[in-house]
């Protein structure tokens, strides 16, 4: 039996897969024989019949290396390649790139970084997330803190820096960090849940409340995922209420209590802009205009074209507009110069990213591949969701960066590296067993001495 599974392995080319392929086959030909020897036969016998059932080796194990063969999704490939130069044609004809040829060649080079980093992340072994979630989530907080407190990097004239985009590099971190502490009570509960927490304050105190709190909402969808399919030995409903109410009718009550106690006060920051958000008419002259541009803009936008208060725009007319355009308003701005049909083509492009991904996450039957490429999906259509709506006057306006087309190293990194794993788990998804991925692979370093 073992020279016959022998042969039938070292036919599947993917080394890693061969260990749970040969178990499979010694527990199938094992069970097989059992049922010949309940009729009478000998062991020998048995085994020796069960094994000519399975056929030719070489045939046979052609077939496995068939299946269990690593794959490329091509068409999400094809998607970064052809969105992000395309994304640069939108950044050069906003202005943001043809203003300054430094500013052309300095995105050319964080485009060039973004696809080595996902071509790393796509040949990268995406389990690791789950054999070393601690130690990835360190090394993750350490180089947040070096990128977002760079020099180059710094505040400065109120703009948030471009790095705290990074801070969604988190997400599929938090993802590993439920999947190992997975088959456990509801001490790992308590345990996920106070590092969604620790996250959260840690992104608070580097990036913004808005990225805090959509990370935040990420990592709570995803453990509310996790008790749902059974991670965990408690009981699903008691858990999920237990989550919701520490972490999401706790925090709601406090805030909700903060908000009516400084209502009204004139020196709160976050009240002012909600206020502008609910009323903008009422405060035109402060913090609602920016609402009352955006619904002019959009009225007077034409299908192709410039429309007649983009003139207004080019000149500069809003106050403080030129700061929030290079992010939040590119999609506004485009529309603006070059009409509704511009804007659409590249909403489009956005959902058909985002319509790949879930469909990824659809095929996985892989714990860890699942969740991790929930993770990437949530990071995808939540930021793309959000640009669509600050643009459109819908959401709150803040800080955010649309994948594909957004300046600095910060944005292409970050989407690079979800693409990186979404491709990486369609790589690996016949070829990554479940007992494979929560494997922890121990190193022992051995010396021998030869006399000679």
């Amino acid at each position: 039996m073992e020279e016959f599974i022998r042969q039938i392995t070292e036919q599947i080319r993917c080394v890693r897969v061969r260990e749970y392929v040969a178990k499979e086959l010694r527990d199938h030909i094992t069970d097989q024989a059992a049922a010949y020897e309940e009729k009478g036969a000998s062991h020998d016998e048995a085994v020796r019949k069960a094994v000519q059932e399975m056929g030719d080796p070489v045939e046979v194990g052609m077939e496995l290396d068939r299946i269990h063969r690593p794959q490329t999704d091509y068409v999400m490939v094809g998607m970064a390649f052809l969105f992000s130069l395309g994304g640069m044609f939108v950044l050069y004809l906003t202005g943001g790139l043809s203003e300054a040829s430094t500013e052309f060649a300095r995105q050319c080079i964080c485009l060039l970084l973004s696809f080595g980093v996902m071509a790393g992340i796509y040949f990268l072994d995406y389990t690791i997330i789950g054999r070393y979630p601690f130690a990835i989530a360190a090394l993750t907080a350490v180089f947040f803190v070096i990128a977002v407190g760079a020099p180059i990097m710094a505040w400065h004239d109120g703009r948030v820096p471009e790095t705290h985009i990074l801070a969604y590099l988190y997400v599929p971190v938090f993802a590993g960090i439920l999947y190992r502490l997975r088959g456990k009570g509801y001490g790992a509960v308590t345990a996920a849940m106070a590092v969604e927490v620790a996250m959260a304050v840690l992104i608070r105190g580097l990036a913004t409340m808005h990225t805090a709190a959509a990370v935040y909402g990420m990592c709570l969808v995803l453990l509310l995922l996790a008790i749902r399919k059974g991670w965990f030995a408690v009981r699903k409903g008691v858990a999920s209420a237990l989550a919701v109410g520490v972490l999401v009718v706790l925090p709601l009550g406090l805030a909700a209590a903060g908000l009516f106690l400084s209502w009204n006060s004139e020196d709160s920051f976050r009240v002012a802009r909600l206020r502008a958000y609910l009323n903008p008419e009422q405060y035109a002259a402060g913090a609602g205009y920016i609402y009352q541009y955006i619904r002019q803009q959009l009225g007077a936008a034409r299908f192709i074209g410039a429309s007649d208060l983009n003139a207004s725009m080019e000149a500069g007319s809003m106050a403080g507009f030129a700061i929030y355009r290079s992010e939040p308003f590119i999609l506004l701005h485009l529309v603006c110069r070059y009409g509704i049909l511009a804007g659409s083509l590249v909403v489009l492009a956005f959902a058909a990213v985002i319509a790949h991904a879930f469909r990824i996450v659809r095929r996985q039957k892989n714990q860890l591949g699942f969740m991790v490429s929930v993770a990437c999906f949530m990071v995808l259509l939540v930021n793309c969701a959000e640009g669509i709506l600050i643009n459109t006057g819908y959401y709150p306006v803040t800080s955010m960066q649309f994948p594909f087309i957004s300046y600095g190293v910060g944005a292409p990194v970050t989407y690079a590296v979800m693409i990186g794993l979404l491709l990486s788990i369609y790589r690996n998804e016949k070829t990554i067993a479940e007992s494979v991925a929560a494997h922890r692979p121990s190193w022992r370093l051995s010396i021998k001495l030869e006399k000679r």
